[in-house]
């Protein structure tokens, strides 16, 4: 006897970075269990896999290629994905407060948000241009889908000529008052090369760059009901909204 096939249904989500709309379904319970599956590995490669895999299985519009997404178009599409398959609202776990006497603050604490108020938001000063000299400087691009998988091996193996290639794949253009080169044109080799060759101050300034780019996030106030206790907290990457 076959079985009834289920109507799934489809909606539009905006990606952030271009203002495109696409048409997606909502993850379904196999989607759910890659997900689960990869944040109790707690491996970042595998979260970076299992979250491509989603987002490629719930996107309907025809011939999208999800390695043109930047990472912060990935985080925001996931969460439009889970409020639209389970709800808008998650539990977040915060460990016990060390040191307290206060008998609410040494257990855990669960804390309920709304995903809604999730945001894409870049940290103050965030800028692509970056002025390694008074003259001289790099214009970057956001690392996209396609450089996930390498930026969390890179990570994992701690080979600095791997994460150099990855930071050097973000690097738009070199340039040298007006002139403008692109990075393109230039070997990886020459670009690792280049970086290599930069002072810790100038290199400061790139890590920055990723440090400050667009991420999702969300502020959360944490209050205890029995003492003065009161903290904001700044939810950020995919792990604290589905941990």
């Amino acid at each position: 006897m076959a079985l009834p096939k289920l109507d799934t249904p489809t909606y539009e989500v905006v990606v952030p970075s271009t203002k495109d709309t696409i048409l997606v379904r909502p993850f379904l319970v196999k989607e759910e269990k890659i997900l689960l599956m990869a944040l109790q590995s707690g491996d970042p490669e595998d979260i970076v896999r299992a979250t491509k895999q989603i987002i490629n299985n719930c996107i309907v519009t025809s011939n999208f290629n999800i390695d043109t997404l930047e990472m912060y178009d990935i985080e925001y599409i996931l969460i439009q994905l889970r409020i639209s398959s389970i709800g808008e609202t998650a539990k977040i776990r915060f460990l016990p407060r060390q040191g307290t006497e206060c008998p609410e603050c040494s257990k855990p604490r669960v804390v309920e948000i709304n995903l809604k108020d999730a945001k894409i938001e870049a940290k103050e000063g965030h800028s692509k241009k970056i002025f390694l000299t008074p003259n001289v400087g790099l214009i970057m691009r956001y690392p996209n889908a396609k450089m996930l998988d390498a930026l969390e091996k890179a990570r994992a193996s701690k080979d600095l000529n791997d994460l150099f290639k990855v930071i050097w794949g973000c690097v738009e253009n070199v340039f040298e008052d007006e002139k403008l080169n692109k990075a393109s044109e230039v070997t990886t080799e020459k670009g690792v090369e280049f970086l290599e060759n930069l002072r810790s101050d100038q290199f400061i300034l790139i890590e920055d760059f990723f440090r400050t780019m667009p991420k999702l996030s969300q502020k959360i106030t944490v209050k205890c009901g029995i003492c003065p206790f009161t903290q904001e907290y700044t939810l950020e990457g995919l792990e604290s909204f589905f941990g």
